[in-house]
């Protein structure tokens, strides 16, 4: 149980790494592009053509990636876990858009990591219990994660 818990915290923090070096390299291109041009960065539609592309990269992440090396985003690879259903099966587009845009990044976002720490506890306690290792992102969604050669 506690190689796993360690597994998917690593997979955790290598992939929030990649986004945030994704995010700042993203910010400061379009901070310099609309500065060069003239207009104000920090104006409306600088903002939103931010979040947008932000948004775009995190489907492209938790979506996209995991359809094309099912179940693994570069963390979960590097750490030789996947996602999959509750009966081992890869899961179809819509739920990793579910599993990982909707309850992971949005519901992340919105309750500023509150989310992320719960998960954390959780994790930890069903660790100790000797239980298997379900955040609620895999409970709302019906996913675990499993070890794979």
């Amino acid at each position: 149980m506690f190689n796993m818990l360690l597994r998917r915290g690593t997979a955790f923090i290598v992939d929030a790494l990649l986004l945030a070096l994704i995010f700042f390299g993203n910010f400061s291109f379009i901070m310099t592009s609309l500065q060069a041009s003239g207009n104000n960065p920090l104006s409306l539609s600088g903002l939103g053509m931010m979040v947008a592309l932000q948004l775009f990269y995190v489907w492209i992440y938790f979506v996209y990636i995991p359809v094309k090396m099912p179940g693994q985003t570069i963390g979960k690879k590097l750490l030789k876990i996947k996602v999959v259903t509750l009966d081992g099966n890869d899961l179809t587009p819509k739920q990793y858009f579910q599993r990982d845009f909707v309850v992971k990044f949005l519901l992340s976002s919105l309750t500023q990591g509150v989310i992320v720490l719960f998960n954390g506890i959780l994790l930890t306690y069903q660790c100790i219990r000797k239980q298997e290792l379900r955040a609620l992102h895999d409970m709302l969604v019906k996913t675990k994660v499993v070890h794979v050669k």
